[in-house]
């Protein structure tokens, strides 16, 4: 079994089939892979007899759906943060997070900045110029009402990697 769990927040319906749409079509313009639109919220290594499961219900259990507010299109070096939507911070969300890291028997140092990625893949800055363009972000805030652990390798380099993640458990908030 996977050690690695990373807690994802997953947009609404609406949003999540905006967002799906745009990774669609990345994902087949640059042979890259599709995934679920989410911000992550806390990733990091759990023992054996830790649950994922509990931890989600204890940090999500007053939660109810939120929305984030988008500041901007973005781009890095980054497999994983190839072209991304940037969220200004949240006070919700920031609390989620710390509650997952401070009940983790081993804590990780995952730094909450939270974004949602619209392509996995290394492309040169020009592609990338070319997407802050090209894609038209029709929305200023995007609500989310579920969040989900996920099983991930240990990195996130390639094609393979996104594939094999595995969900976990999935709560609606």
């Amino acid at each position: 079994m996977k050690t690695k769990v990373s807690f994802w927040l997953i947009p609404s319906d609406e949003d999540r089939a905006y967002f799906q749409e745009i990774i669609n079509t990345l994902a087949q313009e640059y042979d890259a892979p599709a995934f679920t639109p989410h911000v992550t919220i806390y990733s990091g290594e759990y023992a054996p007899e830790e649950s994922p499961t509990a931890l989600l219900e204890k940090a999500t259990q007053q939660v109810q759906g939120f929305s984030l507010r988008v500041d901007k299109l973005l781009y890095t070096e980054e497999y994983t943060k190839s072209f991304f939507v940037q969220f200004n911070p949240s006070s919700i969300l920031s609390q989620i997070s710390e509650t997952l890291r401070n009940s983790s028997q081993k804590p990780s140092n995952f730094a909450l900045n939270p974004h949602l990625s619209l392509i996995y893949k290394h492309l040169n800055k020009l592609i990338k110029q070319g997407l802050m363009t090209r894609v038209n972000l029709q929305k200023t805030e995007v609500f989310f009402d579920e969040v989900q652990a996920i099983a991930t390798s240990d990195t996130v380099q390639n094609r393979e990697d996104v594939e094999s993640w595995e969900v976990i458990y999935t709560r609606k908030l």
